[in-house]
């Protein structure tokens, strides 16, 4: 997941996604992290306007819904970090703030009438007659809310920006022979012959003397290098721990009770069997035989040939099917199967043997799980006032071991962990609350130093006291000699394989090619498939042979290594197109005006700076992210 996001975080593509995730934010609330903070929040400054964590925690999560739909698996804000979208979001918010007070400075304006104009084109705003509907203009800012002075206020800042963004990009256009050229480049395809020699097949090279590990060892410290360790005391409080003692009356267990009955209701569950075809023609089949009264395990395995194990679905909810399937047998009756449904899976009848009925849970039965809640959520409420009062007397000289005295804070000695948590002995540190958080603190605070109090994503707090540091060092040759005897072995025999890559490559004259030399060794070379300048779409070539094999001529030999081994490899052919398909030029046409667009964009920005200084207050932009 991470490395798919990280992929493409260069590209264009990318850069519009934020772009567009940015300027459709609307007033979506306001995370519970600020709650009875006092101190300044803002982490960024724009000419006269200041950017303040509630709104860069608010763009986030938005773009971080968006990510998470758009690649289909959920990204959380210690994701985002590693991935730099915590910047990347402030500077799309501090692009917009720029743009916003430019067009101020123009006097760029826009009349009630337009506005009206703009909402009532909207198609999301029309009903099925093709004209606004007021009513569905009122639900759909409901689902996302708005209020309609809100959603006005929204499109009077965002139309001008709009406006500005399109004066300063319009008219981009990239010419049609640097488009073909683009096309050619990507599309050409080569093949080659290519020997493998895996280091794994190099003969035992025996043991290294002294001095020759000596000199491995002196020439590549970095492999036995131990990471900086940092001991600290760390004091800490989890709602978990608070939630323990706290009673909650009987008649607010109620009160909650009846506010929930829609997240206390179980909803109904269908017991599910399926046949599953592999093909229209035999779900027809299969729909034919039951209809004939055939038994539906029989039409199952003998018609659709089907695993018997794969019949019963078993009692699920609708969201825990496929939408397609669910919906089907959510509307099917008792025992009769339905028509023949088609996915990706292939094409499925179901039939529904048993419905169990919504039930809503009694207060009895919900009432361990509301006490639960309830607890905790007071536990957090109490924990951010223990966090602001232990923060002001840490300010106010207060010692670690005096705040977790006399605010019940829980106290840890770290005697030595490195920035992935593990310690001398490379085992994990137990730490009582988010090792991530206490992690990028301990090794963000000068040895000596206390920190701040910090909250956690699921409403901890802690602070922590670096007692010492220990830097980086190379290992002594004694503690590492294992390591170091099996590194040289395994660099000798790259090495081996990277000389008789050479040799090989050297036998190759213009009369005699690459397979007839390999053969003759006893060795074999094989065609590759045609192959792009992208390898991670062409696993069967070596991705550091590519870029050497498109720098090559036809009948060229090149050699790499890589840490499996060595290749050789001769340029066979050439492939390029000779027409440019109009509908893929077409496409990469707008790509490429689109990328200008977005670089044309990206130096207004800049340029705006000069007018409208920015400053980025990095210190509470790392207290609160």
């Amino acid at each position: 997941m991470l490395q798919a996001i990280r992929s493409r975080a260069g590209s264009y593509i990318v850069k519009i996604l934020f772009a567009l995730l940015i300027l459709t934010f609307g007033i979506w609330g306001i995370g519970d992290i600020f709650r009875n903070r006092g101190s300044d929040t803002v982490v960024a400054t724009v000419g006269d306007h200041n950017i303040h964590a509630e709104e860069l925690q608010t763009a986030l999560r938005r773009a971080l819904e968006q990510l998470s739909a758009r690649f289909g698996s959920t990204v959380d804000l210690q994701q985002a970090k590693q991935l730099g979208l915590v910047d990347q979001t402030l500077a799309q918010l501090i692009d917009r703030s720029l743009i916003d007070q430019e067009a101020a400075r123009l006097g760029l304006d826009i009349s009630d009438d337009q506005i009206r104009n703009v909402i009532t084109a909207n198609p999301s705003f029309k009903g099925s007659d093709g004209r606004f509907d007021r009513s569905l203009f009122g639900a759909v800012l409901a689902a996302n809310n708005l209020t309609e002075d809100q959603y006005v206020a929204l499109l009077r800042r965002d139309i001008p920006r709009n406006d500005l963004l399109h004066a300063v990009t319009a008219g981009v256009a990239t010419p049609q022979p640097a488009v073909d050229l683009l096309y050619r480049y990507r599309n050409e395809k080569r093949t080659a012959d290519i020997l493998t020699l895996p280091t794994a097949g190099v003969a035992d090279v025996g043991q290294p003397s002294e001095d020759e590990l000596k000199a491995f060892y002196d020439k590549h410290p970095d492999l036995f290098r131990a990471p900086e360790y940092r001991g600290f005391t760390l004091v800490s409080l989890d709602p978990s721990e608070i939630a323990k003692g706290i009673e909650i009356p009987e008649a607010k267990l109620k009160e909650e009770y009846d506010q929930r009955q829609d997240e206390l209701q179980i909803p109904e569950r269908r017991d599910v069997e399926q046949i599953l075809a592999p093909s229209e023609e035999k779900a027809k089949e299969a729909v034919a035989a039951l209809a004939a009264g055939k038994d539906w395990r029989e039409v199952a395995t003998t018609i659709a040939g089907q695993n018997a194990d794969t019949i019963d679905l078993g009692l699920m909810r609708r969201e825990e099917m496929p939408s397609a399937l669910g919906e089907a047998a959510f509307e099917l009756p008792l025992d009769k199967p339905s028509d023949p449904i088609k996915t990706a899976l292939g094409w499925h009848i179901l039939r529904v043997v048993k419905i169990e009925p919504p039930v809503t849970q009694t207060f009895d039965e919900a009432k361990p799980k509301l006490e639960a809640d309830l607890a905790r959520q007071e536990a957090v409420d109490r924990i951010y006032k223990v966090a602001n009062k232990a923060d002001d007397a840490l300010a106010g000289g207060a010692t670690l071991g005096d705040v977790a005295e006399k605010f019940g804070l829980k106290t840890t000695t770290v005697e030595a962990v490195d920035a992935g948590g593990h310690d001398p002995q490379n085992k994990p540190v137990s730490l009582p609350v988010a090792a991530s958080d206490v992690l990028k603190l301990a090794f963000g605070t000068n040895e000596g130093q206390t920190s701040r109090v910090t909250e956690t994503p699921d409403g901890a707090i802690f602070a922590l006291h670096i007692d010492k540091i220990m830097p980086s060092e190379v290992k002594p040759l004694d503690e590492v000699k294992e390591k170091a005897v099996a590194a040289w072995q395994a660099d000798r025999r790259g090495e081996i394989a990277a000389k008789q890559a050479e040799e090989l490559a050297a036998a190759v004259t213009p009369e005699t090619r690459l397979a007839t030399v390999t053969a003759a060794k006893g060795l074999k070379a094989t065609t590759s498939p045609p192959f792009t300048r992208h390898p991670e779409n062409d696993s069967a070539v070596p991705p550091v042979l590519v870029g050497k094999l498109f720098a090559a001529k036809p009948g060229d030999v090149v050699t790499a290594s890589d840490a499996t081994g060595s290749y050789v490899a001769q340029l066979d052919e050439v492939q390029r197109p000779e027409e440019v398909s109009q509908t893929a030029a077409a496409g990469l046409s707008r790509e490429l005006d689109n990328a200008q667009q977005v670089d044309l964009a990206e130096e207004f920005t800049r340029a705006l700076r000069t007018r409208f200084p920015v400053e980025i207050h990095r210190e509470a932009l790392d207290q609160y992210f």
